[in-house]
């Protein structure tokens, strides 16, 4: 089978205001007209300081000026902020939608591509640039809409009052509009990087966090500080580029109002000596021109903060548009319970430029145990990843159960298999949240007892604060072997036809270690397990055992057949031999010579993705 095209991903891309409107009209209706009448009771006021300045020029009383100017300013105030609020509760709910789908479109992306864009990477999309829709949607629905109205209302009303102050007013206007102009195409240009920065900044921060135990078992706080600061100082000049140029704004309107008020003064002394403008006219103009400039730098404020939104909106679309995981074939497949439980038929699977599995050929029994070793960076894991589908293979055909895996929907395919990776990885939640992951229903506390017991883990969990309930991975937890042994437990609460183990007992001791061991004799009887291992003592018993090399199937048979005439097999068995004698578990036998344990699994090379919980996920060649 061909590496198949991603399909289209099947998310749409994020539309803020359409999406904003969803089930929230009435909200969004109610914060315009509020910032409107905020709009038109500011745009009042000045008439009135033109009617308050006749009345006290004509020696009347100016009572009631005085209380109109003191009702719209109220009034404008009010309204203003009850639009603000309605729109902050709306604008909310968008977040909240927008880092909702973020997050549950990454979880359908394929692990390879995760890995490859990062887990801080995506995490700040989720977090900071979603934030940045709130832009958007203060100054797309109210501030801009609002701000123009009044600029607009402003402009009139000034021309009603004296036309030619009006024209000096924009002459003097256009000239800082210009710069303006200049500035806030910088702004955009500028945002976008600074967000790229910030992207890059919280992917190192994230992996520095997970690694922080090794960082300080080698002393490398200063050293893991200092490449951060590189990032963080990149994430700093952006900043400051962009602050830079957001701080001509303000200065470049002031001089534009300043530039404005000269001119009028020095044209109105002629129009009130002609008479051509009376000084209550002029008082209102001079309101309205002071008025004038909070539109504007409104405006231009929010314009620049639109930038800041688009350019996030833009990001987030640039997840949502990554496709998602092929789901497969949309038909059910009905699997032989004859047939092989999984097959590779020349199999090859190249990343970039490295071939990491050549022509594999092999097929696991639909009962027994099927072990897979072989040396370090072999291919072992990406064996499994392929089963999963985490992976597609670029030629040959893999079967589950008798069927193409291309044939399987997605759902179907990853519900026959159970999958215990080499990092024993649990999610962040409880002992029972990680028991029951992808149950649809509670499982009974006796049936979650019992798996605990099995595996040797039930005095541990009860000794917890919470026993089940107990959130682990913070200020509770459970030992490397201990967290091993719940990832096991959680297959005994599947009934899936295969078993998939990644090096199960890499930080087990021999008491456990026989446990899982009798754990995998229980489920091949009645299913396929395939291990991949070091611990020849694990699987020694296999009914098959699948020898790799450098990506390549090089035998296959009993641990019997392989001791007779696999010079490879020999070699992984005396090495251990030769690394200390009897090793955990390990019962000798006429044809196999004591066993120590293996080394812990290495990390996943960068070019493959290995699973974590909560962050990155993937499957590493091994």
């Amino acid at each position: 089978m061909a590496k198949a095209e991603p399909r289209p991903a099947g998310t749409d891309e994020l539309r803020v205001f359409a999406q904003l409107l969803e089930g929230r009209k009435t909200a969004v209706a109610g914060a315009v007209v509020m910032s409107m009448l905020s709009a038109v009771a500011t745009l009042l006021l000045p008439l009135q300081v033109r009617d308050l300045v006749i009345a006290l020029g004509q020696d009347e009383r100016p009572i009631r000026p005085m209380l109109l100017m003191a009702g719209l300013a109220l009034g404008a105030g009010l309204t203003s902020a009850i639009g603000s609020f309605l729109l902050a509760r709306a604008g909310e709910a968008l977040v909240s939608e927008a880092r909702f789908r973020i997050a549950a479109h990454i979880l359908t992306l394929p692990l390879r591509r995760v890995r490859r864009e990062g887990a801080g990477n995506l995490v700040a999309r989720a977090s900071s640039d979603s934030s940045q829709l709130r832009s958007v949607v203060d100054v797309g629905v109210a501030q801009i809409p609002s701000s123009l109205f009044l600029a607009v209302g402003t402009l009139i009303a000034m021309g009603v009052l004296d036309w030619v102050l009006l024209l000096v007013v924009l002459a003097t206007f256009t000239i800082a509009g210009l710069g303006i102009f200049a500035c806030v195409r910088a702004i955009r240009s500028g945002v976008e990087r600074q967000q790229n920065a910030i992207g890059s900044m919280s992917q190192q921060m994230t992996a520095a966090v997970l690694s922080l135990p090794t960082v300080k078992a080698f002393l490398a706080e200063r050293q893991v500080a200092s490449s951060l600061g590189h990032s963080v100082d990149d994430a700093r000049k952006a900043a400051v580029s962009v602050a830079k140029v957001s701080a001509l704004v303000g200065p470049t309107m002031q001089f534009g109002q300043q530039l404005s008020i000269v001119a009028v003064m020095v044209v109105s002394g002629a129009r009130l000596t002609s008479g051509d403008l009376n000084i209550g006219e002029f008082a209102a103009f001079i309101v309205y021109l002071l008025q004038l400039v909070s539109p504007l730098t409104l405006l231009v404020s929010g314009f620049a903060r639109m930038q800041a939104g688009l350019a996030a909106r833009g990001r987030l679309n640039s997840v949502l548009m990554i496709p998602s995981e092929d789901s497969g074939a949309t038909a059910a497949v009905e699997p032989s319970p004859t047939a092989p439980a999984v097959e590779f038929d020349q199999v090859t699977y190249v990343d970039g430029e490295r071939t990491i599995i050549h022509a594999a050929s092999f097929a696991a029994p639909a009962r027994g145990l099927t072990a897979i070793v072989g040396p370090s960076g072999a291919g072992k894991t990406t064996l499994l990843g392929l089963t999963e589908r985490f992976l597609l293979p670029d030629s040959g055909r893999i079967s589950l159960c008798g069927a193409p895996v291309e044939q399987w929907p997605l759902r179907q395919l990853r519900g026959e298999i159970s999958y215990v990776d080499q990092s024993f990885t649990l999610v962040e939640g409880t002992v029972r949240q990680n028991l029951q992951l992808g149950r649809d229903g509670d499982v009974p506390d006796a049936e979650l007892w019992r798996a605990l017991e099995t595996l040797g883990l039930r005095g541990a969990v009860e000794a917890l604060p919470d026993g089940l309930d107990t959130e682990l991975g913070r200020a509770e937890d459970l030992s490397g072997g201990q967290r091993q042994r719940l990832a096991a437990a959680r297959v005994l609460l599947r009934d899936t036809r295969i078993v998939l183990f990644d090096e199960p007992t890499s930080q087990l001791d021999s008491e456990n270690e026989e446990r899982l061991r009798a754990l995998m004799r229980e489920l091949a009887a009645e299913r396929a397990v395939i291990a991949v291992a070091h611990r020849i003592s694990t699987v020694q018993d296999a009914d098959l055992i699948v020898v790799v090399d450098e990506g390549r199937i090089v035998d296959r048979g009993t641990h019997e057949e392989l001791l007779t005439r696999s010079a490879l097999y020999q070699e992984l068995v005396h090495g251990q031999t030769l690394r200390g004698g009897r090793g955990q578990g390990a019962a000798p036998t006429p044809t196999s010579p004591p066993m120590d344990p293996a080394p812990a699994p290495e990390p996943a090379p960068a070019s493959e993705p290995a699973p974590v919980a909560g962050s990155e996920a993937g499957a590493a060649a091994r």
